[in-house]
């Protein structure tokens, strides 16, 4: 298991790194995941759609509206469907008529909007800030830094314990940089999962200040990985970070990294 961090990496931290989670289909066992968020008092961002075309279960209105006064919560088009497969009259349709039922739900303006997949191009961007939408996440990894584009923010690691391969190829279609070889090389790493992710964070607060993990509460599930979420989210409280929802992690806090001789 991952050592905690030491002195010097909490003066890092404290001084540098925001790190954010978020969390996609809606399923229910994100009340579980809520509940982990606030036992390490943690923030997190949870994309919802209004059903599940694959078949799988998405949260009640009610379970739903529970955890709107602790988190975020995003849409993720009204059937859990990938927008580039569709027209733009049907896509524009899955994009509004979540936006309106989850503002319904909760009563408040939704600002934060997940591609189903991670898949997206020009026109879908367009649709999503068209809806209304803040901004928009991506499934783009191994990023310390939030981006420019408001309809591509990116992330940096998520829990899941994918192969070398599937990184590899991250790394290379999303533009390959100096700093994301810096987390690819924590995330390739032969150490447990838990470990890489943290190491991954670790790196993180020496480059851009921002660490963006990402999951699916069903993937916890189907692995049987609920131990290891709540060690990691243990560790990356004890960084001592600030800790924000999606919607504040994608705006540069005015921070003045702390120098090389610190």
């Amino acid at each position: 298991m991952h050592s905690l961090p030491t002195d010097c990496d909490r003066k890092l931290a404290r001084s540098s790194l925001r790190i954010t989670t978020s969390w996609d289909d809606g399923h229910p066992s994100d009340l579980r995941i809520a509940e982990l968020l606030d036992k390490h008092r943690l923030e997190g961002t949870f994309y919802i759609p209004r059903s599940n075309c694959e078949g799988r279960a998405v949260m009640t209105c009610a379970e739903i509206a529970s955890l709107t006064p602790r988190f975020e919560i995003g849409g993720h088009t009204q059937d859990h469907v990938s927008l580039t497969e569709l027209d733009p009259a049907a896509a524009s349709e899955q994009i509004q008529s979540n936006k309106f039922w989850l503002e319904d739900v909760l009563g408040r303006e939704v600002r934060g909007f997940a591609y189903v997949r991670g898949r997206h191009n020009r026109v879908v961007r367009g649709l999503v800030e068209k809806a209304g939408y803040d901004y928009a996440r991506t499934i783009k990894n191994l990023m310390s830094e939030p981006g420019t584009d408001r309809m591509e923010v990116p992330t940096t690691m998520q829990f899941f314990n994918h192969a070398p391969g599937v990184y590899l190829r991250n790394y290379m279609s999303g533009g390959p940089t100096v700093a994301r070889l810096a987390i690819l090389g924590t995330a390739l790493g032969a150490a447990p999962l838990v470990t890489r992710l943290i190491r991954g964070a670790e790196t993180c607060a020496s480059l851009g200040g921002h660490f963006h993990l990402w999951g699916h509460s069903w993937e916890v599930d189907e692995h049987d990985l609920w131990r290891e979420l709540d060690v990691l989210l243990g560790n990356l409280s004890a960084l001592g970070a600030v800790y924000v929802s999606n919607a504040d992690w994608r705006k540069k806090p005015n921070v003045v990294a702390p120098s090389d001789s610190n």
